[in-house]
C-alpha cells in the first residue's frame, strides 16, 4: 500500500526569503514553510502569519490548494520583510 508523505508536497516554484544577516534560503513547500513560520520567523503575530500557517496546514492535508498556501506564505514573508 502506498502512503503519501505530507512533507513531500511542494510548490510549483520555491519562495526566496532572507532572515536577518543570513544568506537567502529557498522554501519549497508548506511543511518547510510551517517550520520557518513557527521556529525561525522574526514576527510572532500578524494577520498574514496566521493565515499562512493555516493555509500551509490545510495544503498538507489536501484541504486547500497548494498554491494558495504559497501565496499566503509570500504575504507573510512580505509582512515580516523577509521576502527576497
Amino acid at each position: 500500500m502506498y502512503t503519501h508523505n505530507i512533507a513531500e508536497v511542494r510548490w510549483t516554484a520555491p519562495v526566496a526569503i532572507r532572515i536577518g544577516n543570513r544568506s537567502s534560503e529557498f522554501i519549497h513547500g508548506p511543511a518547510e514553510a510551517i517550520d520557518y513560520l513557527e521556529h525561525r520567523w522574526p514576527l510572532h503575530d500578524g494577520p498574514s502569519l496566521e493565515t499562512a500557517k493555516r493555509r500551509c496546514v490545510e495544503a498538507m492535508n489536501h484541504l486547500a490548494h497548494i498554491e494558495s498556501a504559497r501565496e499566503a506564505f509570500i504575504a507573510a514573508a512580505a509582512e515580516a520583510r523577509v521576502l527576497n
